[in-house]
């Protein structure tokens, strides 16, 4: 691997995993500084009403708008990787060694980033799903289940989902900057550094 390939490899590391597991980790611990954690202190307000108005169902119709899109991203990124394997990715000969100058750099990375979304898409398809069952759950059997507040709990499960589903419709923005790399490498850094200032200054602070 070329020092060009490496630093490219470790500004998508820092622009895409690591900045956002910073950020989630600051929105856990401080939510007031970041734009996602003051949105998430509303949720738990959000279901006090509907539970108290007793409009779960209009709760669980909201949810699964939610799901519907986590849903068509998920099929999309596993069709998409799928197309990769198939058709975009360098084939390496069985039993042949193949020298690192002749992998697929930006073709894998871009798999890598697909599956990175589609594994975090699944994880709030889950959080989501449980969500849009237990918000209509007797909360005095919610309560004894769990041990903690019934709302404290499906506020976890909306956070949570919610979190997943902003990674992986992020990893979609990423995997189409990595493209980028085929045009020219330093156009690829250029534009990963651009989106995750976009994104950090427009949309999480």
């Amino acid at each position: 691997m070329e020092t060009p390939d490496l630093i490219a490899f470790l500004v998508y590391l820092c622009c895409f995993p690591l900045y956002h597991t910073g950020y989630l980790y600051l929105t856990k611990k401080s939510p007031d500084s970041t734009k996602k954690g003051r949105i998430n202190s509303c949720i738990g307000s959000w279901l006090e009403e509907v539970t108290e108005k007793d409009q779960q169902l209009l709760a669980v119709h909201q949810i699964r708008n939610m799901i519907m899109s986590v849903t068509f991203l998920a099929s999309t990124s596993i069709l998409l990787m799928g197309f990769l394997l198939t058709y975009g990715l360098t084939e390496i000969p069985s039993g042949n060694p193949i020298a690192l100058s002749g992998i697929d750099y930006p073709g894998w990375l871009t798999f890598f980033t697909l599956t990175y979304s589609f594994l975090n898409l699944l994880l709030a398809l889950r959080h989501l799903n449980n969500l849009s069952v237990l918000v209509r759950a007797d909360r005095g059997k919610l309560e004894e289940i769990e041990g903690s507040p019934p709302l404290t709990y499906l506020e976890k499960l909306f956070v949570k989902g919610s979190q997943r589903y902003m990674i992986g419709r992020r990893g979609f923005l990423y995997a189409i900057v990595v493209l980028f790399w085929y045009v020219n490498l330093w156009v690829f850094i250029g534009l990963i550094i651009l989106l995750t200032f976009t994104l950090s200054f427009n949309h999480d602070f």
